[in-house]
């Protein structure tokens, strides 16, 4: 069905246009910003201050639905849904049709706009405040004649970018870092029209009950049991009966791109299985792409002959996400930048109960200086030897490493999704206050 949720009339608040172009074939779920628009969401449902009004194709529609489902928040109440109805006939891509119908049928006081290539958010008629998660396709160019040619897709982003960026009414970023370094160095964005808001720390307990009492044979049989259904759902033979609760993995959720680095993480759980004799695998959330250049993981796993050691359980729902973490023995988060403070997977595990060891980069470097503590979890990315050392003393001191986690974790928990919320709310319907 593509008519617009009910909302509840009860409650007034403050409307606000959350702008998304999903191309065809493109997926929603477990994507870092819909992850983010995920959080946003029980945000508002906490603050009940706004409520989200998301455009989307018709296409998604139904993936986001399911997906949005398993959040704290209510649809019609904390967030309505609206595509194009049938009888406009637009074509899956007229995101030119989609702004026309967002105009006719879904009056806000400002826009979000989830991903800074959008480009068609231009043509809303109320405010847009872009979100500007990082410039990495500039910051960190692959090696790709694909990428930089006349038509190149990198080209084409950052052109596509800089209109977005340029005709917008805000930028929102994550960080100082990107603020600076990527938004205004990069892109030409005055500081005066950036907003920099924060991430909460996500959560993801209420999706664990069975870990409220930390890690124990029992919380680890439960998620283990719904790892092995999932698999036994999506046809994965390999994981159907596989001892989740017996076997100690290293758990990886990220994407195979440019800077999240998942190759070290496979050569230390190499040295460490081959070398140091441990018991121990790596599961990851990234797909494989046997045969690709763009990214040296396949080649690696083919040549060293880890295919048993390494294994990719990717589009995860949002509770089996929870127990993928609640299973592990340790998350480890290899990437080399990210546009936030800190990245989510150390949120997301210690919240369930499992330690997070993490690469060094911008983003940890503003996040250990509020929490120093979280130094001596920070790995050298171009370092293999040094994580799997790493991994061996958390795997020995388990319980400490994740005691000093949660105390760094509770105090940063004082600035919460509401908060976060509201600030892009405010941004995009008054333009807040500049940081």
């Amino acid at each position: 069905m593509s008519a617009p949720s009910k909302p509840a009339k009860a409650v007034a608040r403050t409307p606000v246009g959350v702008w998304t172009e999903w191309p065809v074939g493109a997926r929603w779920a477990n994507e870092g910003m819909t992850r983010l628009l995920g959080f946003m969401i029980e945000g508002v449902a906490k603050g009940k201050t706004y409520v989200f009004h998301i455009v989307l194709p018709d296409g998604v529609r139904a993936e986001a639905r399911e997906d949005l489902a398993a959040l704290q928040a209510v649809e019609g109440v904390d967030y309505v849904l609206h595509s194009p109805p049938p009888e406009m006939k637009l074509a899956a891509d007229d995101f030119e049709g989609q702004a026309r119908f967002a105009n006719a049928s879904v009056k806000v006081d400002g826009w979000i706009v989830l991903f800074p290539y959008f480009r068609h958010a231009l043509l809303l008629d109320a405010p847009v405040a872009t979100i500007f998660p990082d410039g990495i396709p500039v910051a960190f160019p692959v090696p790709d004649p694909g990428a930089w040619g006349p038509n190149g897709y990198h080209l084409r982003w950052r052109q596509q970018v800089q209109a977005l960026l340029d005709g917008s009414d805000r930028v929102v970023t994550f960080s100082n870092h990107v603020a600076d370094d990527q938004a205004g160095r990069l892109f030409g964005v005055p500081r005066d029209k950036i907003h920099v808001v924060p991430h909460a720390p996500p959560n993801l307990s209420h999706l664990a009950p069975y870990a409220k009492k930390g890690t124990t044979a029992a919380s680890r049989s439960i998620a283990a049991d719904l790892l092995r259904s999932h698999a036994r759902e999506r046809g994965w033979s390999q994981l159907a009966d596989f001892p989740f609760e017996e076997v100690d993995y290293v758990a990886v959720s990220t994407q195979d791109r440019v800077t999240k680095n998942i190759r070290l993480v496979a050569e230390a759980v190499r040295g460490l299985v081959r070398d140091e004799r441990r018991s121990l695998k790596l599961f990851m959330t990234a797909p494989l792409h046997f045969g690709a250049t763009w990214t040296p993981l396949p080649n690696q796993l083919e040549y060293d002959q880890m295919a048993g050691d390494v294994v990719s359980m990717t589009d995860l729902p949002r509770d089996v996400h929870a127990a993928f973490y609640h299973c592990a023995a340790v998350t480890v988060h290899p990437s080399i930048f990210e546009g936030g403070l800190g990245p989510f997977p150390f949120y997301e595990a210690v919240s369930v109960e499992t330690p997070c060891l993490m690469a060094d980069g911008p983003h940890l470097r503003e996040l250990v200086v509020d929490e120093p503590g979280l130094a001596a979890f920070v790995f050298d990315p171009n370092d293999s030897r040094k994580l799997r050392d790493l991994i061996l003393s958390t795997l020995e001191n388990r319980d400490t490493v994740l005691a000093v986690q949660k105390a760094c974790l509770d105090r940063i928990a004082t600035y919460g999704w509401s908060q976060v919320a509201a600030a892009y709310s405010e941004a995009a319907i008054s333009g807040g206050v500049a940081q």
